[in-house]
């Protein structure tokens, strides 16, 4: 059950309309220019981006603000065992404007982790396992003023918040392709639930619709 000690998450992501947030190439342009306007807006009215190390490793993205002006907000990046290049542009990319938080597992050695430090980055450890630990995760983030946290990861890391039932709201863009394969990433992927009175659901609170685009947004059932 999500504590009220936890930053509010906010799950943005574009679909295709079967559900793939990425082809089985790991292509993943599906929004438009006006989406990603929509995007950059929502960035400038939370605290914190947060993604998980693959996105990383596979777009090496600098994850800022364009099309508004803004304050800047912290990168947090979900790396369990420190494996981001210290050259990614998250890493190097304005960081005065853009300070990054990378969470890492206990199981790190802590000379790996200053390697980190020497750049600017913020090391967090959150638990002991193979994988960063969220519950105990979230309230440190909390703790350090942010309040408000915009998850644009992958299947696994919106996975990883679901099955925690850590999702406040969703805001959904549904592409207009359909690309199927077993390999191309859906928006949550994981084991997933083997009842659906197991997993959590979600209000319609907002519906959109323009041209091609459909953005849909959800809110947790209190």
């Amino acid at each position: 059950m999500k504590k009220v000690n936890n930053p509010y998450i906010i799950l943005n992501a574009a679909m295709t309309i079967d559900g793939k947030i990425a082809t089985k190439e790991g292509d993943s342009e599906l929004s438009d220019k006006v989406d990603w306007k929509e995007v950059h807006k929502l960035r400038t009215q939370v605290d914190a981006i947060m993604v998980g190390k693959e996105t990383i490793l596979k777009d090496n993205p600098k994850l800022h603000i364009k099309y508004y002006n803004h304050k800047g907000y912290y990168r947090i990046v979900l790396d369990s065992n420190l494996t981001i290049p210290l050259e990614s542009n998250v890493i190097s990319f304005q960081p005065d404007i853009y300070p990054t938080i990378i969470c890492i597992t206990d199981n790190v050695p802590f000379t790996k982790q200053r390697d980190y430090e020497e750049k600017g980055v913020k090391i967090i450890r959150a638990g002991d396992g193979k994988r960063v630990d969220l519950i105990k995760l979230l309230p440190i983030l909390k703790s350090l003023g942010i309040n408000t946290i915009l998850l644009e990861g992958g299947g696994n890391l919106n996975w990883s918040f679901i099955q925690n039932n850590l999702i406040d709201d969703i805001r959904l863009t549904i592409a207009p392709w359909i690309v199927g394969g077993k390999e191309a990433t859906s928006l949550v992927e994981g084991i997933g639930f083997e009842e659906i009175k197991s997993a959590p659901r979600f209000d319609l609170f907002d519906v959109k619709i323009r041209t091609y685009y459909i953005t849909l947004s959800y809110k947790k059932r209190k």
